[in-house]
């Protein structure tokens, strides 16, 4: 949506947009497809696995930015980070919501249950 949006400013702001939400959006697939794989399970496997796929995610997201500046000319580096921090921002708004339609018994439930 937001490359759509850059797209206005221009073909090479609309794909370095678009790099910059790749390069959180694919770390963050990859971390979700390995915890998810491990939920569920043992507690110490789950978060032996989180912590390695965390570690990766950033990893990732270090080597795909390197590879966009090094690879992609023209590159607008406003745009690639307006696409990353759109994107970072996106998670966060997805997130927020997620919990807000979390059931009030089910967070009670949950509190309990870890006390």
């Amino acid at each position: 949506m937001l490359a759509l949006a850059a797209l206005l400013a221009g073909p090479v702001a609309a794909y370095s947009t678009l790099f910059g939400s790749l390069a959180v959006y694919v770390p963050g697939l990859v971390f979700t497809v390995l915890v998810m794989r491990k939920l569920g399970g043992d507690s110490a496997t789950f978060l032996r696995t989180a912590m390695l796929a965390e570690f990766g995610k950033l990893v990732l997201a270090g080597a795909l930015c390197a590879a966009v500046f090094i690879w992609v000319k023209p590159l607008a580096a406003g745009f690639f980070f307006l696409g990353l921090i759109g994107m970072v921002i996106a998670n966060w708004v997805g997130t927020a919501l997620m919990f807000r339609d979390f059931p009030a018994g089910a967070q009670e439930r949950t509190n309990k249950q870890s006390d």
